[in-house]
């Protein structure tokens, strides 16, 4: 069973069987229909034109080769044309189809037009003045051409040609698509059956007074019709249309019936095509009409259970409401007075820490080199500036004299806070105790620094380090070592040297050695030679459209001003800095010194 149900899926969709359908139905039902009386301008009413844009609606456009077999064996078979002809006879009702079934899938977005009120009209719109009309012109000019039509009539012929493709089109589509596409399908209970029933037999009943006994009760018909649109569906009411109209023509045919004994004087069939075309676009605009009503209803009883349901859980959770508002007093008056407990030690703690913060600021302020240490010394003006971000900065500077010796250092402590300041102080002290041991190779002097400071570090369980420059000043040269930012020399003749440190040491306190690491430099200083030392705090500091003051711009401002006294070279600095920022927030230390040699 398994095997039967898989070979019945695949011929089911194959592409091959779909398309021999396609072409016997076309030859066929032509063949069928050409066997009718014709009147003199053809057909009332051309059932292939439908039911090939229904095929390529259900089965897809890939069908169009079965059209296009159907059609030319049309023409070779029935017609009796020659090869050409008979090739053309299959290509223009392939191209009408193929526009008409184009046009509604690129306006409808979907290839099933029932289940919607704009998609129906699209659809008639398409058929109607898309593939239909281009069907007959261009038949209508095969014809002409071939001489089988008069030129002078090739307007009369296009006319009752494209009404007549134009009919078919509107009803065998929809009948065509309903029953070979898998998204209908047909269920009925018994008191269905029997309105079935009443419904068909009024529809005979009343076919039979019209078409037959001549009486002009034609329109009769569409309640019947519009009752099968409300109660049975798409399949059931396409066929009650296609059956009603094609009875309508046949008999017309046949000379029998209300529309042969209108048209007898006239020999014109459009009172028959206007009555085919009404009762088709009206059932089937109300069939889909019923379709879309019928999803909103669901969609709004969908909306009512989901409301329903909405509203039962809101009545669970009011319910509870008042349980968890009560669970939630009590925690929030626990919570309350963990809160008052928790503020009371804070403000005790941050008291304690205020103290703490400013007594480390101000150990901070005392061991910075004084205005008289700084004057003591003979060879070099120097002055100093810090100014940290936070109540305790990271940054450190210093100047020493030790033997002769100047030590000249500056430094900065990631981040900033308590433990920043403390590792400063702790540099500073190591500095000095070096330098009174008088230990001058700059390797050992930054390798012990750095060893103190990872120790302590350690056991702080601190993740900091610093970066740290030292300079030695000694018969006009200035040995320098450590890695920190690049060292700005303005000589005196105003030409600037930039002193790259990256390569001369190594971050300190990041690893227990870094000896290996460790390099110097030694910079010959001249009259009037002025040296800038600074930390990132400057050259990074932002104003309020988040530009950075710049390396560029420093080095600018110290050439422009370096023939100054050092003095005032501190002061331009301090306020093109202080300009810049503006109002803007400062996040990090500002730190720097000016030195020149004076002697």
């Amino acid at each position: 069973m398994k095997f039967l149900a898989q070979a019945k899926a695949v011929i089911h969709n194959s592409w091959w069987i779909d398309n021999l359908i396609v072409g016997l139905l076309y030859f066929w039902v032509s063949n069928w229909v050409l066997q009718l009386p014709q009147s003199q301008l053809g057909s009332p009413v051309w059932p292939p034109a439908g039911i090939t844009v229904g095929a390529l609606l259900a089965r897809g456009r890939s069908r169009w080769v079965g059209i296009f077999v159907g059609a030319a064996l049309n023409g070779f078979l029935i017609t009796k044309s020659s090869f050409l002809p008979s090739i053309i006879y299959g290509i223009i009702p392939t191209l009408g189809a193929l526009l008409s079934t184009t046009l509604i899938l690129r306006f409808n977005q979907t290839s099933y037009f029932l289940g919607d009120v704009k998609h129906f009209v699209t659809f008639a719109l398409a058929v109607t003045f898309g593939g239909t009309l281009l069907q007959a012109l261009l038949g209508t000019l095969n014809v002409t051409v071939a001489g089988l039509v008069p030129f002078a009539n090739y307007w009369d012929v296009t006319w009752s040609w494209w009404v007549g493709d134009a009919i078919g089109a509107l009803v065998f589509a929809p009948l065509t698509l309903v029953w070979w596409s898998p998204k209908t399908s047909t269920q009925f209970n018994r008191f269905r059956l029997q309105e079935l029933f009443f419904t068909v037999t009024s529809l005979a009943a009343i076919s039979y007074l019209a078409l037959a006994q001549n009486q002009p009760i034609e329109y009769l018909l569409l309640p019947p019709l519009l009752w099968s649109a409300f109660r049975f569906g798409a399949r059931i009411t396409t066929l009650l249309v296609t059956v009603t109209a094609m009875t309508a023509s046949i008999s017309t045919a046949y000379k029998v019936g209300i529309f042969y004994k209108i048209s007898q004087d006239s020999n014109s069939l459009l009172l028959l095509q206007l009555f085919m075309g009404v009762i088709s676009i009206t059932a089937i605009a109300i069939l889909a009409l019923v379709a879309e009503n019928r999803r909103a209803a669901i969609k709004l009883h969908e909306q009512v259970v989901l409301k329903d349901h909405a509203y039962t859980e809101l009545d669970q959770i009011n319910k509870r409401l008042e349980d968890i508002i009560g669970e939630r007093t009590s925690e929030l008056v626990a919570a309350n007075r963990e809160i008052n407990f928790l503020n009371q030690q804070l403000t005790v703690d941050n008291m304690r820490m205020s103290s703490e913060l400013a007594v480390t600021r101000r150990l901070q302020e005392m061991i910075l080199p004084k205005t008289k240490e700084l004057n003591s010394i003979e060879a070099l003006d120097i002055v100093g500036f810090m100014e940290p971000a936070d109540e305790v900065g990271g940054d450190y500077y210093d100047v020493l004299q030790q033997n002769g010796h100047i030590k000249i250092g500056i430094g900065d402590v990631t981040g900033h806070g308590l433990e920043s300041g403390v590792i400063m102080i702790m540099v500073q002290t190591a500095i000095r105790a070096l330098l009174i041991n008088g230990e001058t190779d700059p390797i050992k002097f930054l390798s012990t620094i750095n060893q103190t400071i990872y120790d302590n570090l350690q056991r702080m369980n601190c993740d900091k380090n610093l970066s740290l420059i030292l300079m030695d000043y000694h018969d006009h040269v200035l040995r320098l070592s450590g890695q920190h930012e690049s060292v700005i020399v303005v000589r005196a003749d105003g030409e600037v040297e930039i002193i790259d440190t990256d390569e001369l040491g190594f971050p300190i306190g990041l690893t227990d050695e870094i000896s290996n690491f460790i390099f110097e430099v030694k910079i010959n200083l001249n009259l009037g030679d002025v040296v800038l030392l600074y930390t990132d705090g400057i050259t990074e500091a932002e104003n309020a459209q988040k530009q950075r003051y710049s390396f560029e711009r420093l080095v600018d401002l110290i050439s422009q001003h370096h023939l100054e006294p050092v003095e005032q070279i501190r002061e331009t600095v301090i306020n093109d800095v202080r300009n810049f920022i503006g109002n803007s927030k400062v996040y990090d230390d500002i730190t720097f010194v000016v030195i020149k040699r004076k002697l």
